[in-house]
């Protein structure tokens, strides 16, 4: 396995990107933002008809950006150029040619739930929970997660979400329209993967200019909004409260951890 846990796979007319790094709970790391544009730099120039994005195992899809590695970031310029890089792949997966189903195979927080909107369609598990918690360590999302969870679930719903940090269960992230169809668990592989294959089965162009002519219309990525969304993120991201609030809650896991 690539050091970013980058998997690519192609069945037939189906890609399957999987992010797998179990060591991590498939957290983002700087490696793994590198391998995901390039599997996505493949897939565009395949003949692939549809691409699935899921997550290794079955507890996690993405578990948000990777806190170790990334903590060595201190400096607002580097901040900047992390989270610049991410919603450029983001915005990338978003804007794919053809139709991206997000299989969310469990939990999705903070940037993982970044990646999961920017998807087209979102399946998910029955047992799984998503939240855009990353106010809970005292930064906010920025790789493009603010305009299209917006997009979905409404300004005022999506606002308190991000403000609040709200963890969602599948059922009410499904009412909420986070997610479009929730399975249970022993139905999760089949469905994302009936689904994904009924989409193949239409025509390339045909599924191309449905989702181009849908784009038009209802934008998936704006970056236009990227500076000033960036430059706000950066400056919580060195802030003295994010690293406290960091430390805080290393400390609750750890406390959870002795008491199991």
């Amino acid at each position: 396995m690539p050091a970013g846990g980058v998997r690519l796979e192609h069945d037939g007319s189906l890609a399957v990107v999987t992010i797998d790094r179990p060591e991590a709970r498939n957290a983002i790391a700087r490696a793994t933002m590198r391998e995901l544009e390039a599997a996505l730099d493949e897939v565009a120039a395949s003949d692939a008809h549809v691409l699935v994005v899921t997550g290794g195992g079955d507890r996690v899809f993405v578990a948000g950006g990777d806190l170790k590695e990334l903590a060595e970031i201190r400096t607002v310029e580097a901040a900047t150029e992390m989270a610049e890089h991410m919603r450029t792949v983001l915005d990338r997966l978003a804007t794919l040619p053809v139709p991206v189903v997000a299989a969310v195979n469990g939990d999705a927080y903070g940037g993982g739930a970044e990646v999961m909107v920017a998807c087209d369609i979102r399946v998910a598990a029955d047992d799984v929970k998503c939240g855009f918690n990353q106010v809970a360590l005292g930064i906010m999302p920025a790789w493009g997660g603010i305009e299209r969870l917006t997009g979905l679930v409404g300004r005022g719903r999506a606002l308190a979400l991000m403000t609040t940090g709200r963890i969602l269960n599948a059922a009410d992230a499904f009412a909420l329209g986070l997610f479009d169809e929730v399975v249970p668990r022993e139905r999760f592989a089949d469905r994302w993967r009936e689904l994904a294959a009924q989409i193949a089965c239409a025509p390339r162009d045909a599924l191309v200019g449905i989702k181009a002519a849908q784009r038009a219309a209802y934008p998936t990525a704006r970056p236009d909004l990227a500076a000033g969304a960036i430059a706000s993120f950066a400056r919580t991201w060195v802030a003295d409260d994010h690293w406290r609030m960091v430390e805080e809650a290393d400390a609750r896991r750890r406390a959870a951890r002795d008491r199991a």
